[in-house]
C-alpha cells in the first residue's frame, strides 16, 4: 500500500482530479434530489432558464432571496450541457470540490512536496462532511472553493519576498467578490486572517493599507455589477431578505430551531463546532489533537502552519458566535486544516499506510452508500413513489395542487413536465382546488379524502417516507385528465 501511494504521489494533480470526480459523481444519478435546499436551488436554476432572468432567482413562481446568484448561473449552465436532471444539478458542487482539492495539491506541492499536496487534497475530499456535501446541489462548495482560493492567494500576496504581488492581489480580491456572489459576506473572513497576520507577525506579512483598501473597493465594485441590478429589480428586497434575514437574523437569533434560544442556550452552544468537527472531518480528525500537541512548540518557527490554523480558527470562532448553528457552516476551514495536517504527517515514514487504509475505507463507504443504500432506499421515498405513479398523466398544461404534504421536491418533479407552477397549500383547502378546469392533479393525505364533497377522477394511492421529516405518509393523487 505504501509503494502504491508513493507512485500516485508522483502525479498528484492527475490523481486528485480522478479520485475526487470518481468519489463525488458516483451514484449522483441514483440518489434523487430530496433535501429542501437542494431542490430549491435546482428548481430555481431551471426557472432562471425558463424566465430568461439571470439576475434574480425564482422558485415556483416567487422570488428566491436565500443566496446570491453564482450557483444558479453554474447550475443553469450545467443544465444546458447535460439536461435538467439530478446529476446536472449536482455537478457544479462536485467540480468546485475538485478544484478546491486541486488548489491544496498545488499549494502543498509548492510549500513542501508532491506527497504533501496529495495528502492534503485527498484528506479534504475524503473527509465525511465534504464527501457528502461535496455532491449536493447547494452553494456550499462554491463558497468553500473561493475560501480556499482566498487562503492561498492571501498567503502568496503577503509574502515579503513575493515578486508577483499584483497577480495575487487580483486573485485574492476577485475571489472575495465571487465568494460573496456564491453565498454571502462570510467570504471576507480570509481578509481578517491577513490583518491578524499583519498585526501579530508584522515582519512576515506584507499588507499595505492603501492596496488593501483598494482591493476591498474592487471587490465591492465587482459585486455591484450583479448586486445593483438585483436590488433595483426587487426594490431592495434582495438585500433586506438575503442579508437582513439570512445573515443578520441568523447571527443574532436561532433560525428553524438550529440552536438554543436565550443567553444560556447561546453559551451552551459555543463549543458545538469543536465537537462536531471530529465527525465532520472524520476519519482524519483523530490525528489532529496529537499533531497539534507535537506542533505547538514549533509554532513560532512555522509561518505557514500558524497562518493555516489562524484562518481555520477564525472560521470556527466567528461561526461559534452566530446563534444559528449548522455543522456545514465551518466547512470553509477544512482546506486549511487538511493542508496543515498533511504538513504534519507527510514526513512520517509510514504515513501512507495510515492514510491509505482510511481513504480506501471512505471510498468503500461512499460506494456502498450511493450504489447500495440509495439504490434501494429511493424506492421508499414518498416523492419518488408519487412521481413514478403519476408522471404518465402529467402534461405541459396540467395544473398540480399539493395539500398537507408540501415538500419542495414535488415542485422539482412535477415541473419537469408541467409549465404551470405547483400549488402547495394547507390541509382542509383541497376542495377549492377541485374547482379548476382539467387537466389537473390534486395530491392530498389519504385521510383527507373524506373531507372532499366529491372525488371524481382516477385515484392513485402511494405510501412512502418523507426523508426531510422522517415520517411515513399515505397520499392520494386525484387525476382528472
Amino acid at each position: 500500500m505504501q509503494s502504491f501511494f508513493e507512485k500516485l504521489a508522483r502525479y498528484p494533480e492527475r490523481t486528485i482530479v480522478v479520485f475526487s470526480l470518481a468519489l463525488l459523481l458516483a451514484g449522483n444519478w441514483i440518489m434523487p434530489l430530496t433535501d429542501r435546499d437542494e431542490v430549491r436551488f435546482a428548481e430555481a436554476s431551471r426557472e432562471m432558464i425558463q424566465r430568461g432572468d439571470y439576475v434574480v432567482p425564482w422558485f415556483n413562481g416567487a422570488w428566491r432571496f436565500d443566496k446570491p446568484v453564482l450557483i444558479y448561473w453554474c447550475q443553469s449552465t450545467s443544465y444546458r450541457i447535460f439536461g435538467e436532471n439530478d446529476f446536472a444539478a449536482r455537478l457544479p458542487s462536485a467540480l468546485f470540490t475538485t478544484l478546491t482539492a486541486l488548489i491544496l495539491v498545488r499549494w502543498g506541492r509548492k510549500i513542501a512536496n508532491a506527497k504533501t499536496g496529495l495528502l492534503a487534497g485527498a484528506m479534504f475530499v475524503a473527509c465525511l462532511h465534504i464527501a457528502v456535501i461535496g455532491r449536493v446541489a447547494t452553494a456550499d462548495m462554491a463558497l468553500v472553493f473561493f475560501f480556499a482560493l482566498a487562503f492561498w492567494s492571501g498567503w502568496e500576496l503577503t509574502r515579503p519576498e513575493q515578486i508577483h504581488r499584483w497577480r495575487y492581489w487580483w486573485i485574492f480580491y476577485v475571489a472575495l467578490a465571487l465568494g460573496f456572489l456564491a453565498k454571502g459576506p462570510e467570504i471576507y473572513f480570509p481578509l481578517f486572517g491577513l490583518i491578524i497576520g499583519r498585526i501579530f507577525r508584522k515582519n512576515n506579512f506584507h499588507l499595505p493599507v492603501t492596496a488593501t483598501i483598494a482591493g476591498f473597493i474592487l471587490s465591492l465594485v465587482l459585486m455591484g455589477i450583479w448586486g445593483i441590478p438585483a436590488m433595483t429589480q426587487t426594490h431592495g428586497k434582495y438585500f433586506d431578505i438575503g442579508i437582513g434575514e439570512h445573515v443578520v437574523n441568523r447571527s443574532v437569533h436561532v433560525n428553524d430551531s438550529h440552536g438554543l434560544a436565550g443567553t444560556l442556550g447561546w453559551l451552551a452552544t459555543l463549543p458545538v463546532y469543536f465537537l462536531t468537527f471530529f465527525v465532520s472531518f472524520f476519519p482524519w480528525s483523530t490525528r489532529v489533537p496529537s499533531a497539534l500537541k507535537r506542533w505547538w512548540p514549533e509554532r513560532q518557527r512555522d509561518g505557514i502552519g500558524w497562518y493555516l490554523l489562524v484562518q481555520a480558527g477564525i472560521v470556527f470562532a466567528l461561526f461559534s458566535l452566530v446563534r444559528t448553528k449548522l455543522p456545514h457552516y465551518t466547512m470553509p476551514a477544512f482546506p486549511c486544516i487538511a493542508l496543515w495536517l498533511a504538513l504534519q504527517i507527510s514526513g512520517e515514514q509510514n504515513c501512507f499506510a495510515w492514510f491509505g487504509k482510511r481513504v480506501i475505507g471512505m471510498t468503500i463507504f461512499i460506494a456502498v452508500l450511493m450504489f447500495g443504500f440509495f439504490g434501494v432506499a429511493r424506492n421508499y421515498f414518498l416523492t419518488e413513489n408519487l412521481w413514478r405513479a403519476t408522471k404518465q398523466y402529467v402534461q405541459p398544461q396540467t395544473k398540480v395542487g399539493c395539500y398537507g404534504f408540501t415538500e419542495s421536491s414535488l415542485v422539482w418533479r412535477f415541473r419537469s413536465v408541467t409549465t404551470n407552477m405547483v400549488f402547495l397549500g394547507e390541509r382542509k383547502r383541497e376542495a377549492d382546488f377541485l374547482t379548476n378546469t382539467p387537466p389537473f392533479i390534486l395530491v392530498l393525505p389519504t385521510s383527507d379524502l373524506t373531507n372532499l364533497p366529491e372525488t371524481n377522477g382516477l385515484q392513485i394511492h402511494v405510501r412512502g417516507l418523507d426523508i426531510v421529516k422522517l415520517k411515513n405518509w399515505d397520499l392520494t393523487a386525484i387525476v382528472r385528465p
